[in-house]
């Protein structure tokens, strides 16, 4: 009885980390692997000689998915359950105080919520003057972001504001 007592105040106690845990590695993931799938299409926008778009669509369910250019290349990457919210960030004018534009993945109507595109020659082309932001939010807090150059360099990081 002792045994079983002590094994399940342990549960108790590990049960939230875990579920922290969880849900942390999954922004992490989907972070990353947004981040390769857009380094990936900017190598393939070169090689094509194309351009490519990765677009962000809001369900009337509230489930945000990504598709690729007009999911021409398979399924959307879709965000996991885990991921309560996002924002995609847009510098539209770099003169101080900079003009900033930040699509809310929660409080924006379904639809398209913002694309991310490179151009043949893989440059960013569109979406502000500055870096383009997209960061993903979990049910504990944690926040990832993902960062595009106006060059078209793909780069995340577990921070708000990537440097």
């Amino acid at each position: 009885m002792i045994a079983v007592g002590i094994v399940g105040i342990a549960a108790a106690v590990a049960a939230p980390t875990y579920q922290s845990w969880i849900a942390r590695t999954e922004a992490r993931q989907i972070s990353s692997e947004f981040a390769s799938n857009l380094t990936l299409g900017r190598m393939a926008a070169k090689n094509r000689n194309a351009t490519l778009v990765a677009t962000f669509t809001k369900a009337v369910d509230g489930r945000v998915s990504i598709l690729f250019n007009g999911n021409a290349a398979g399924g959307p990457v879709m965000l996991p359950t885990s991921i309560t919210g996002g924002s995609m960030s847009v510098v539209t004018n770099p003169t101080p105080p900079p003009t900033v534009v930040v699509t809310d993945f929660l409080s924006s109507p379904p639809g398209i919520l913002g694309t991310i595109s490179f151009s043949p020659q893989g440059m960013r082309v569109g979406g502000g003057v500055a870096d383009q932001t997209v960061s993903f939010f979990s049910n504990q807090g944690t926040i990832f972001s993902v960062v595009v150059k106006p060059s078209g360099k793909v780069n995340w990081c577990a921070m708000a504001i990537c440097p």
